[in-house]
């Protein structure tokens, strides 16, 4: 169980996937006209309303003094490597993390994948951020939709993704091979590693191929959780176009 705070994704996670949501935590006091809509819809939905001290909301927050809401949520339904498998009517869309160890960046990495229909993120046991308060708020309540898969071996699971079909593209700095110029519209892994570091050569040399952001010279990188949201969209955009 996790909590999400402020009042905006608090009614997304309402209106989107009321299933994850177990209880809304308000303080007493009086609240905004939009904060009693979504208690009311809350209710309606037949999810419980608890009293919460002003202060923990404050501080579970990040000291945000205008989250006045929170949510108890469910985390996704775990899901297998074999699950993953492409089938009739099904061409996953996944991203692995390789040593992405803030944890904002990690939220904010699921938070897209959710944007943009991905089936699962992975990361490893050893040297990834933890799905803490810090990354579940960062992910605006997306840790509700899209499972996340911790695995004891980033390599091993590279091969076994490929065994089952699945083309892994390495996102790397040091390739001519422009996304936009990729073909993502396929059974398609997304491997990204932490900024500067980049994804260790173990696991790029696994990769199928590996890809590129087309960029200026004006700034060497882009934050991880950036590049994730751009190479997801640029796979969303290829499938619904037909690539």
């Amino acid at each position: 169980m996790s909590r999400v705070y402020g009042t905006n994704t608090v009614g997304d996670l309402l209106r989107n996937t009321p299933h994850a949501v177990t209880a809304l935590l308000v303080p007493k006091g009086t609240l905004t006209p939009g904060d009693q809509a979504i208690i009311a819809e809350a209710e309606g939905l037949g999810i419980s309303v608890r009293d919460m001290p002003r202060d923990m909301l404050k501080k579970g927050s990040g000291g945000r003094g205008g989250a006045r809401i929170a949510a108890e949520i469910r985390l996704a339904s775990p899901v297998s490597i074999e699950s993953l498998q492409p089938r009739d009517g099904f061409q996953p869309l996944i991203v692995l993390l390789d040593s992405v160890t803030d944890p904002h960046n990690f939220g904010a990495i699921i938070r897209s994948a959710a944007f943009f229909g991905a089936d699962a993120v992975i990361v490893g046991r050893d040297r990834s951020a933890p799905l803490n308060d810090a990354a579940v708020r960062a992910s605006a309540g997306a840790v509700a939709t899209v499972p996340v898969l911790r695995v004891a071996n980033l390599a091993r699971t590279v091969k076994e993704l490929k065994s089952l079909g699945i083309w892994v593209y390495a996102a790397t700095a040091d390739t001519d091979l422009q996304a936009t110029k990729a073909d993502l519209d396929r059974a398609l892994c997304l491997v990204l590693g932490a900024e500067g570091k980049g994804i260790r050569p173990r696991i790029a040399e696994l990769a199928d191929e590996s890809i590129s952001i087309g960029r200026s010279d004006a700034v060497a990188s882009l934050n991880v959780s950036v590049s994730a949201g751009i190479l997801l969209g640029e796979a969303r955009r290829q499938a619904s176009n037909g690539h």
